[in-house]
């Protein structure tokens, strides 16, 4: 099917793809170009769609009708992995000669927002290099810890709050600095607190609860520092909570391989925001691997893996309790 393209006038802008590894950042990203476009959202102005339901050509067409009862439409389009090298298993059936075309000759007047919740696009796609060429592409990138506290300090400001360093400190270590936990810890806090001005530590310590992976980290903080009865008696609280014994030791081993990841890394030199780059994980994951790879060699680390790889297996194939089995492997690193 031929496109037929609205004649007017011509905005560099007429489709824009926000990407990023934090979907709520794009998210935030491209409700400011929303906002900034649109007074009030409503059916003749406003339009969402996602790939992973709704074929582009769909929404293509909708792209492509004249705005009615309004100067231009905005559409969001979420879960655009067709400018990614992914593949999900979808049944909808893309017509990617259609998007290709629509990319190298639609205007406007109408906006659409393409969200990408991915690092990088594949650069090898003529469609992506068009993108880059003929409109705008927006890369939001993860807040490393100290935006992230500044925003947390920004989010309590504009509601008259402020928070303590050392609770903010708390709240970073507690939450990973997963923008999403802090994001719902926060909102947790400020009803906790009602009319008080200040959160302090101990807000924080009665109302945040610790990320999976942080619990992990502590687990594996015990362990490393000969603190095994504190440690078997996390892993007992975490069974308890209904964590698989497989999964645990899985996230105890990804932990030992980063220790051992950043350790060679920044033995060759690398820092820490290159290390976080070459690995692709959050910096404040680096920056908590290497205090704690700094006190260990790479043998060690090295010997522990191998432990997690055959723990693995027991648990995988012998009939002993899976909980023992976690247990009797913490007690013998």
């Amino acid at each position: 099917m031929k496109l037929r393209f609205i004649k007017g006038v011509l905005n560099l802008n007429a489709i824009i793809i926000n990407h990023g590894i934090v979907p709520e950042l794009v998210s935030e990203k491209t409700a400011e170009i929303v906002n900034g476009l649109l007074a009030e959202r409503d059916a003749f102005n406003f339009s969402r769609y996602d790939l992973m339901e709704t074929p582009v050509q769909f929404i293509i067409e909708d792209a492509l009708t004249i705005p009615f009862l309004s100067e231009y439409k905005v559409i969001v389009v979420k879960n655009s992995y067709l400018f990614t090298g992914e593949k999900p298993r979808i049944a909808v059936e893309h017509h990617l000669d259609q998007l290709a075309e629509f990319v190298e000759q639609y205007t406007g007047p109408n906006i659409v927002i393409f969200e990408v919740n991915h690092e990088k696009l594949d650069e090898r796609k003529k469609i992506v290099k068009n993108m880059k060429r003929l409109h705008q592409v927006n890369k939001i990138d993860a807040m490393d810890e100290i935006a992230l506290k500044k925003w947390v300090k920004q989010q309590l400001n504009d509601q008259f709050k402020d928070i303590k360093q050392d609770a903010l400190d708390e709240l970073i270590q507690l939450t990973g600095a997963d923008y999403k936990l802090v994001s719902n810890e926060l909102n947790k806090l400020l009803l906790f607190i009602g009319d008080d001005a200040v959160i302090v530590k101990s807000h924080v310590e009665r109302v945040v609860s610790r990320s999976l992976e942080q619990n992990v980290f502590l687990l594996t903080d015990y362990i490393t520092t000969d603190r095994k009865k504190e440690a078997v008696t996390l892993l007992k609280d975490l069974i308890n909570m209904k964590e698989e014994p497989i999964r645990l030791l899985a996230l105890i081993s990804g932990q030992y391989r980063l220790f051992y990841q950043t350790k060679i890394l920044s033995q060759k030199g690398f820092s820490e925001a290159q290390i976080a780059k070459q690995l692709k994980i959050h910096p404040y994951r680096v920056k908590l691997a290497l205090r704690k790879a700094s006190k260990m060699n790479l043998s060690e680390i090295l010997k522990v893996i191998n432990m997690c790889a055959e723990t693995d297996y027991q648990l995988k194939s012998s009939y002993m309790d899976k909980v023992l089995i976690l247990e009797l492997f913490i007690l013998s690193i």
